[in-house]
């Protein structure tokens, strides 16, 4: 094993902390050697081949690894026949009798043949889970990475690259395996973590990272650090700015602005943009379009998409679609937004607007998979959406986001008795497949451990197996919360101010839909003499500064209430962080989320809903409630005005929101401001996002009021680690 002053050398044991414990030199080192290997290779590059080639020691001078594998730590894979689980990253022997040839998954890209060949997809393959015999992925393999191939290797890669010799353009196609579809086949980045802690652990042990770990550490933890590590490098790779990334591939930002500008991009704009016979939603698939543009090309290159190439095409026709829909430059009139990443290379839906509420709350470029939460309709589907079905759940989106989802559910009598919380399909699919977590709190009432944490399954458009605590009734009304990566749905009931007497059942203690409610219970349909409770307005986030969501405020409340730390006259306390830990699962405690749940609670304290202080050691301002009893409100105004009358120098100090201010005529903002408002957009919204600061502004971060122009907030989660171990969120 060599050392060379490369990639290699850089890969410290901190990089499976995050990003923000690796010194900024050093970050901008891996950068810069980034970007060095990416030409090297063609001018692309998938965080999985990133973290090998600087794990492994990738030389661009030479074009290869350095290292000399153990070929029994490759998966072998017989030319034409079934594939294993191939994640991109994974290193393979293509083999077929004596000859074999080795090489790198350097892209995987979803394929069905249901698809046509101008692009147009049907809408329930948009988004369609990998769950039948029809699913198969291409497979883009790097034959070069370890060195030129020999006089032998060449002439079998050349009989494969045969009409029929089982490579088309170069690119292995086959069935996606039973064991994908469990982990998801989109999840590259953990099943390659697999492949590296499993049957390529030879590969791994090449490099620095089992000094990093317990000689015997298990498969589980080597995955864990692998996922860490791997996530790092995407970070750092999305930071440069001669990247640009889509996803976790990598591309040169020079090659991409040349194919924004050229024909073949100003063709695929047109193609994609149209929408289907009376502005229907049309979705068409990227592949084949690029297929047909090459062959259309004047000299008839068939090479632009074979190999590397076909997928640095693929990640540049995204690209300069994402531009088009966030530059605003398609007509005015259609909806154009990505539905599926993983399916062909992308599959991208257009309609004539105006979209529905849920769609105009969702961004463009989250990959929602509409098409196929929206094709096929039942029967009962559409007897509930026409209001004909009494006895069903009725579903209100209240906040929608590339993190957040927010709803209000009334549960009908007919999942109230089947043990199922609607969601609907569409916002199900926003959501990760598999198995839930149901938090479930009931407003005033303490829930046993088992009724409080529920497992449940994944049904048509919901959940199913929920327990409902004996003193819910059908028609009870819900606000549930989830993050969009999470597994866990927060629910809680809302509990009324005066209990509401009802003949033939009793008193009403909790919201409901009162017509699901006499329904259910076969009660004569009437109202009782209240009103119903006003209810929030949705909120829509299509910007950078995650706003307030004011149907979070009552979930907020009932976690404080059960994790809150105890203070005077039975007070609740927590700060941000561990607050969104409490609400969303402390492994879904993101930049993004944090900043939802602090300005939720910044207004909520504004209303008088809660307190607000500033706490130790830089972290997020603590939020306290308080109960209703006359002792609270006389501590509440002790703990807010220091007992003297005079407000707590703390009340003052707390954390300032981001934002951008307005600079005067002729001045420009100064490149640390710049490069503050890139990582603050890159934290928030992520690798998509757009980080060139407006002309005649400049950037004022987060920070806590009082210390100047410090470090923001979230740059303090340096325990985020150790307290998730230990329990505290």
């Amino acid at each position: 094993m060599h050392d060379h002053q490369d990639g290699r050398s850089l890969l410290g044991p901190e990089v499976i902390l995050g990003v923000e414990q690796v010194p900024q030199e050093t970050r901008a080192r891996i950068a810069n050697e980034l970007e060095r290997i990416m030409e090297a290779r063609g001018g692309l590059l998938h965080a999985c081949s990133a973290f090998n080639a600087l794990h492994l020691g990738y030389d661009p001078a030479t074009r290869r690894y350095v290292t000399e594998p153990d070929p029994d730590s490759f998966l072998e894979v017989r030319v034409g026949g079934s594939l294993p689980v191939l994640p991109t990253g994974s290193f393979v022997r293509l083999t077929r009798g004596a000859r074999e040839v080795w090489g790198e998954i350097v892209a995987v890209f979803g394929r069905r043949d249901a698809v046509e060949q101008d692009g147009w997809t049907a809408a329930a393959l948009s988004g369609a889970p990998a769950a039948s015999d029809t699913d198969e992925q291409r497979l883009l393999i790097d034959t070069s990475v370890f060195g030129p191939l020999s006089a032998d290797e060449a002439v079998e890669l050349g009989r494969w690259l045969r009409p029929g010799g089982g490579l088309e353009h170069g690119h292995l196609i086959g069935a996606v395996p039973a064991a994908v579809r469990e982990v998801s086949s989109r999840d590259q980045i953990g099943s390659h973590a697999a492949f590296l802690s499993g049957a390529g652990r030879g590969f791994l042990e090449l490099g620095p990272l089992p000094s990093w770990l317990d000689k015997d550490a298990d498969a589980e933890t080597v995955a864990r650090a692998v996922r860490s590590a791997t996530t790092c490098v995407a970070d750092i790779m999305a930071s440069s700015r001669a990247i640009r990334t889509w996803g976790l591939y990598g591309r040169s930002a020079s090659a991409v602005r040349d194919f924004a500008g050229s024909e073949r991009a100003q063709e695929l704009r047109r193609s994609v943009s149209r929408p289907g016979p009376g502005g229907a939603a049309r979705y068409s698939a990227l592949w084949p379009l690029l297929t047909a543009l090459a062959d259309d090309a004047e000299d008839g290159r068939p090479q632009l998409l074979s190999g590397v190439a076909g997928a640095a095409q693929v990640v540049d026709a995204n690209l300069a679609l994402a531009d088009a829909v966030t530059g605003h430059r398609y007509r005015s009139g259609v909806d154009v937004r990505l539905d599926d990443r993983w399916l062909e290379g992308g599959v991208w839906r257009a309609q004539a607007e105006p979209v529905t509420a849920l769609l105009a709350g969702l961004d463009p470029l989250a990959p929602a998979g509409i098409g196929f939460a929206e094709s096929g309709p039942t029967a009962q589907d559409r007897e509930q959406a026409r209001g004909l079905d009494a006895g069903a759940s009725r579903v209100q989106v209240e906040h929608v986001d590339d993190e957040l989802v927010v709803l209000t559910v009334s549960v009908g009598a007919r999942d109230f008795a089947a043990g199922r919380l609607e969601l609907t399909r569409p916002v199900k699919k926003l959501l990760p497949e598999g198995q839930m977590i149901l938090h479930l709190h009931h407003d005033g009432e303490r829930l046993s451990g088992e009724s409080a944490l529920q497992r449940a399954r994944p049904a048509h458009s919901g959940v199913t197996g929920v327990t409902w605590p004996s003193t819910m009734y059908p028609g009870v009304r819900l606000t549930v919360a989830a993050a969009r990566a999470g597994r866990r749905l927060g629910a809680t009931s809302m509990r009324l101010a005066e209990p509401v007497l009802v003949d033939g059942f009793g008193p009403v203690r909790w919201e409901c839909d009162w017509g699901l409610f006499t329904y259910g219970l076969g009660l004569p349909a009437r109202s009782p003499d209240t009103a119903t409770p006003q209810r929030w307005q949705p909120s829509v986030n299509t910007g950078a500064w995650r706003p307030a969501v004011a149907a979070l405020e009552h979930l907020i409340v009932e976690a404080l209430r059960r994790d809150g730390t105890i203070g005077p006259a039975d007070s609740r306390s927590l700060h941000g962080r561990r607050l969104t830990a409490s609400l969303f699962g402390p492994e879904m405690c993101t930049v993004a989320l944090l900043w939802t749940v602090i300005h939720t609670c910044e207004d909520m304290a504004v209303l008088g809903l809660l307190t607000q202080t500033a706490s130790n050691a830089g972290e997020p301002d603590v939020f306290t409630w308080w109960p209703d009893t006359p002792e609270a409100w006389e501590a509440r105004k002790n703990a807010e005005w220091g007992g003297d009358g005079l407000p707590e120098t703390a009340m003052n100090r707390h954390w300032i929101r981001p934002r951008e201010r307005r600079l005067p005529s002729g001045q420009r903002a100064s490149p640390d401001s710049r490069a503050a408002y890139a990582r603050w957009r890159l934290d928030v919204e992520g690798r998509d996002a757009e980080t060139v600061l407006p002309a005649g502004t400049t950037f004022v971060h987060g920070h806590l009021r009082g210390t100047g122009p410090g470090q923001p907030w979230h740059r303090h989660l340096t325990q985020h680690e150790q307290e998730r171990h230990s329990g505290n969120g």
